[in-house]
């Protein structure tokens, strides 16, 4: 695409032109508009998660084309944002009737597949535009998700996982978040309830260190002793939680808890030349690594840089490195691995790689950190398609065991939203004016001076 390096411009200008493209398939609806998730195939309406959503709906576009409007100062991108906002803020309700694709009771409350998102996105446009039906429909669905909290143990659950996605665990952080946004104590003390029942279903391991399975596999088709240790469904994540519950209540039941999760993770992961990975599953697919968030270090590396971020302890901050280091000695960019295949989306994919070093960047300046932002970005610009004229998407295999299955979609977390932000925040971040919308699981600064 280019004979020279890209510029942050250029990479602003692919960021527009990605929405140009999602914008091309906006479709009138009753209270507003929607957009496509799946363009090549418009009688789908909708792909993973209902149109609400963040995952692969609506709602992670509303907040790809505010961060548009705000970085490259066209405002005219608030106008679509507004209006899709306006759909999702009179059919939130039908969130709780989606099918989704795993039969867990109250599933659809999740941060990146329901409505803890969808009231996070409201929220962020009411507090971008002051327009109060955002902030009641988000304040609805808050009051929906405390009144079906259910008492268990010495606490309150939803799902009955504690896992970080699609469990109770992204509901106690989205809650946490939203406790600070409206000023509401009482929300952080549903969240603190839901850890003192996270607390509860750890399990000691011999060496004095604590596992959460985190998750019911066996809905997902998996052996009833399948674990996943990483952030999205497994012990990385649900400590992550804890070091946030310690973080806002100053109880040092959750820090400890978050520390012999995170001794756990250390001791299961494979370190090599001093960089660090964790295999997917246990018993099976302990040789497969991923490199993205939902079960490899973008994820996983958070809970370290969590830590040290309570406690300024130097071997969380060695082990964050690590974790980075899986990453960057890994030989990515530039090949695939069986962890990072042809996947380039926040959730598994490489945007997601380049938002994670933008995040280290932030936290600790260390410009090699942002060196290899770009660089992924960089590659990940130059695999996009725009055959028609209608601007950039990227056609990926979101489903790892199944490489033939090739799709090109609209959404955040699986898709050209996500990777049109990710290209934001790398050229905010080179012109000396990074500000970004970050989701209630990520540790680093939204903003560096």
């Amino acid at each position: 695409m280019w004979n020279t390096a890209p510029t942050s411009e250029d990479f602003l200008a692919a960021a527009t032109s990605t929405a140009h493209w999602i914008q091309s398939t906006a479709q009138p609806a009753p209270f507003g508009l929607t957009w496509l998730p799946e363009p090549d195939k418009p009688e789908l309406a909708t792909t993973v998660s209902a149109p609400q959503t963040i995952y692969s709906g609506n709602a992670g576009i509303v907040l790809f084309f505010l961060e548009l409007a705000d970085a490259t100062g066209d405002q005219s991108w608030l106008a679509p944002a507004q209006s899709a906002a306006d759909q999702i803020a009179a059919t939130w309700r039908e969130v709780l009737d989606f099918r989704f694709l795993i039969d867990l009771e109250h599933v659809n409350l999740d941060f990146n597949h329901g409505l803890s998102g969808t009231a996070f996105t409201l929220a962020t446009i009411w507090q971008r535009t002051g327009k109060e039906q955002y902030r009641i429909a988000a304040l609805d669905i808050v009051q929906h998700i405390a009144s079906v909290a259910k008492p268990a143990g010495k606490g309150i659950e939803w799902t009955g996982a504690a896992s970080a996605a699609l469990g109770d665990g992204a509901i106690a952080l989205f809650l946490l978040w939203a406790a600070r946004t409206f000023n509401d104590t009482g929300l952080r003390e549903l969240a603190t309830a839901a850890g003192e029942r996270i607390l509860e279903v750890a399990e000691q391991l011999p060496d004095g260190t604590l596992k959460w399975t985190g998750f019911p596999f066996t809905t997902l088709g998996m052996p009833h002793d399948a674990y996943m240790p990483n952030f999205e469904f497994g012990t990385a994540g649900v400590a992550f939680v804890l070091a946030r519950l310690h973080e806002e209540t100053g109880d040092p039941r959750f820090l400890d808890a978050a520390h012999a999760g995170a001794r756990h993770i250390t001791s299961i992961a494979t370190v090599r030349n001093d960089a660090a990975l964790l295999h997917l599953q246990e018993p099976n697919s302990r040789d497969i690594f991923y490199l993205g968030y939902c079960g490899g270090p973008v994820g996983t590396g958070r809970l370290f840089s969590q830590l040290h971020k309570l406690t300024g302890d130097l071997a969380d901050a060695q082990w964050s490195e690590r974790f980075a280091r899986g990453i960057s000695t890994s030989g990515i960019p530039e090949q695939q691995t069986p962890g990072l295949w042809n996947v380039v989306c926040q959730c598994c994919g490489t945007a997601g790689i380049v938002d994670y070093f933008i995040g280290l960047w932030a936290s600790t300046g260390k410009s090699g950190h942002l060196a290899f932002a770009r660089r992924v970005a960089e590659n990940l610009l130059s695999r996009s398609t725009d055959f028609d004229g209608k601007g950039n998407r990227w056609y990926q295999a979101w489903t790892r065991v199944k490489p033939g299955t090739v799709t090109a979609e609209t959404g955040y977390m699986i898709g050209a939203a996500g990777v049109g932000s990710a290209f934001i925040h790398l050229a905010l971040a080179e012109q000396g004016r990074y500000h970004a919308i970050l989701f209630p699981d990520n540790p680093y600064p939204d903003h560096r001076p």
